[in-house]
């Protein structure tokens, strides 16, 4: 009976190798002009959108995040991601998790169980509109084959962009009445 359990083990899939993927981010404010409009945005290694995180079935994700804005917090919300035994990763920051504080540095960590594409991004104020967000994207593990065939694929992720500044905005959107980005 014993030898069967490493058996059983096996064809269950937990003989798998799942990796550490480790990502290490700095989030600061630059000027950037991603549609020739010059304005302050928020980055995530100087990109936006940030990193795409790459990672198979059952890997454990760790990612750094080191927060280099001067007066704002941040908190990262690993959209669709199951925080199956990790729920202060969730990044719903004042709920799951206390926000991460200009200067210093939170460790996210945690296992995606299933393959697919997700999207990552701020849940702090309006800085998804500023730059903070990227994808994920969970491969299935070495060895599998996807259900359907295909050739490629293409990461496409889109996003509001607006000229205004998340200042701006957030002010618009407090005043009574209430002013949609863009209206007079």
């Amino acid at each position: 009976f014993l030898l069967l359990i490493p058996l059983i083990a096996l064809l269950n899939g937990y003989g798998v190798e799942a990796r550490i993927r480790r990502y290490k981010w700095e989030v600061k404010n630059e000027f950037k002009s991603p549609d020739c409009y010059r304005k302050m945005v928020i980055t995530i290694n100087g990109r936006t959108p940030g990193p795409t995180i790459r990672a198979q079935q059952h890997d454990t994700i760790i990612v750094e995040v080191t927060n280099s804005l001067f007066t704002e917090n941040i908190a990262i919300h690993w959209h669709g991601i199951r925080q199956i035994g990790t729920p202060w990763f969730d990044g719903s920051e004042g709920i799951t998790q206390c926000p991460i504080l200009p200067g210093t540095t939170f460790k996210y960590q945690f296992v995606v169980d299933r393959p697919g594409t997700y999207v990552y991004h701020a849940h702090y104020g309006m800085q998804r509109d500023s730059g903070l967000y990227g994808s994920i994207i969970v491969g299935l593990p070495d060895g599998e084959s996807e259900p359907f065939a295909y050739d490629y694929d293409r990461n496409i992720i889109l996003n509001d962009w607006y000229h205004n500044s998340t200042t701006e905005q957030a002010v618009g959107l407090s005043k009574v009445p209430f002013q949609w980005i863009g209206e007079p």
